[in-house]
């Protein structure tokens, strides 16, 4: 065996209890991951849910407090393991098989690869499996629908115009993951709503028409910072205790008391400055 590994456990708990408790396993470590994590472990007949991560929790694209907050509820973080085959038995899911992982030279993602132990494969048993891991868009399917084939980058994303998200296919407009890659849905409705007016110019026979740049018509001065004030440290958001958020799907964070919301108002950097101060009020 790779230095450093140690074969921890071979299998994992039983499927179903005696009361029909089912065990979810989710293979991933993204936020989507630790998202169907936390709504599964709030389902009334779940037991116990795992996520099964192929590196290791620091290499988790997860945001880390989201990650943290799910292994407080209790979900189970399995790291260093990637999947071989779903399990299965008259049509339904009865575990996973995982084969352990050490990490080796760093790959385009610029983390470490995950490369598999030989001989370390290992079954979980499970009653659900989730798969929540990166995947590609379908591109193909702009062909079928316009017998063309939509013109891509190298990272295989739809390339478009950046000022009117027109693809090479006339009356084709994209953007969201499918032109940025792995994005966030903010930007993806920002698309949407670009798309919509560009495919309305479009319609209109106006595509070209530059979109009109609308600025505040009202500007405050910024006022001078005190430095125990740039110094001040972000305010932590209260959470709901673990037993109480676990019960159900109600916010998780808590709203803010009146002086910390005060607080954290006062330390705005005025990031609208960038863009409604002339070039020279900024120098």
């Amino acid at each position: 065996m790779p230095p450093g590994f140690s074969p921890r456990f071979n299998t994992c708990a039983p499927s179903t209890s005696r009361n029909g408790s089912r065990h979810v396993g989710v293979i991933g470590g993204g936020n989507s991951a630790v998202d169907a994590a936390r709504v599964a472990l709030r389902q009334r007949d779940v037991r116990s849910v795992a996520i099964f991560y192929r590196r290791t929790r620091e290499e988790m694209p997860a945001f880390a407090e989201e990650v943290e907050a799910a292994l407080q509820e209790g979900v189970r973080l399995e790291t260093l393991v990637s999947p071989v085959k779903i399990l299965t038995r008259q049509g339904r899911v009865t575990g996973l098989r995982l084969v352990r992982n050490v990490l080796g030279d760093i790959d385009a993602s610029g983390r470490r690869r995950p490369v598999p132990v030989p001989g370390s494969e290992y079954d979980c048993e499970l009653d659900s499996v989730i798969v929540a891991i990166s995947e590609g868009s379908d591109v193909d399917s702009v062909a079928v629908a316009s017998q063309q084939r939509v013109e891509t980058t190298r990272e295989e994303t739809v390339k478009v115009d950046p000022d009117t998200l027109c693809t090479n296919l006339p009356g084709v407009f994209a953007g969201g993951d499918v032109v940025r890659g792995a994005s966030t849905v903010v930007e993806a409705i920002a698309d949407g709503k670009r798309a919509a007016v560009m495919i309305d110019r479009y319609i209109r026979g106006e595509l070209r028409q530059p979109p009109e740049v609308r600025l505040p018509r009202v500007s405050v001065p910024p006022v001078q910072v005190s430095e125990e004030l740039a110094s001040a440290r972000r305010v932590e958001t209260p959470r709901a205790s673990v037993e109480w958020r676990k019960r159900g799907f109600a916010e998780v964070e808590m709203s803010l008391t009146v002086e910390e919301a005060t607080r954290e108002a006062s330390r705005c950097l005025r990031c609208d400055l960038e863009f409604v101060q002339r070039p020279e009020a900024r120098a």
